[in-house]
């Protein structure tokens, strides 16, 4: 019987793993925000990026050589896909700080930052366990928590657009901190879409 020559499980979960780094360095970033330091803060997170972005490449390259995948062949490229995204999106996030000249980050920036590194995190346990997918009791169980992570980052999101617009009156400020705040908020409904994506292989092989 063939064999499968990667273990995807294991390279999907490295891709999780720079999400997480590029979570913690944001939230690095906006616990002690300097707009002077976000040029070279910037590199470095372009430098996780292009690392993820890398890893993403040589994942594709193996599959285009692999007769035995240990699911579709399309979910497993949506995962990747997906995976890549998260990391995508925070480097676009501390991209906004440079190309918005934000001298200050928005008030409740760190807090929803807070909450994407815990959604990131329980997004890489739930990674971690995908290879379980066919007695998917624990995995669900862990798709549940990057759920109810995501809510609480959808209800930050909602107070922080709304004080937003009651106290700020400066368009540039309005334009960039809202900028930041979808960002932020893209990278959790990412980590939703990936959940999303587990239960569908779950539901077809169980």
């Amino acid at each position: 019987m063939a064999k499968m020559k990667n273990d995807y499980f294991k390279l999907m979960e490295q891709q999780v793993s720079y999400c997480v780094q590029a979570s913690d360095l944001l939230g690095e970033i906006l616990s002690k925000y300097s707009a002077a330091e976000i040029p070279q803060q910037r590199e470095k997170m372009h430098g996780i990026e292009h690392q993820a972005d890398a890893l993403r490449h040589d994942i594709l390259s193996r599959l285009s050589t692999e007769f035995i995948t240990p699911m579709d062949q399309e979910d497993l490229l949506e995962m990747v896909q997906i995976f890549d995204d998260i990391t995508d999106a925070l480097d676009e996030a501390v991209e906004d700080f440079y190309m918005f000249h934000i001298v200050e980050a928005p008030e409740d920036a760190a807090v929803l930052a807070q909450v994407v590194n815990r959604c990131v995190n329980a997004l890489l346990q739930a990674a971690q366990e995908l290879k379980n997918f066919k007695k998917p009791e624990h995995l669900r169980q862990l798709l549940k928590v990057v759920n109810k992570v995501e809510t609480e980052a959808d209800n930050i999101y909602v107070e922080a657009i709304h004080k937003l617009f009651a106290k700020e009156e400066s368009c540039k400020k309005l334009i960039g901190y809202k900028a930041v705040y979808d960002r932020l908020e893209n990278c959790c409904d990412l980590c939703e879409h990936a959940v999303e994506v587990m239960e569908q292989i779950i539901t077809k092989n169980t």
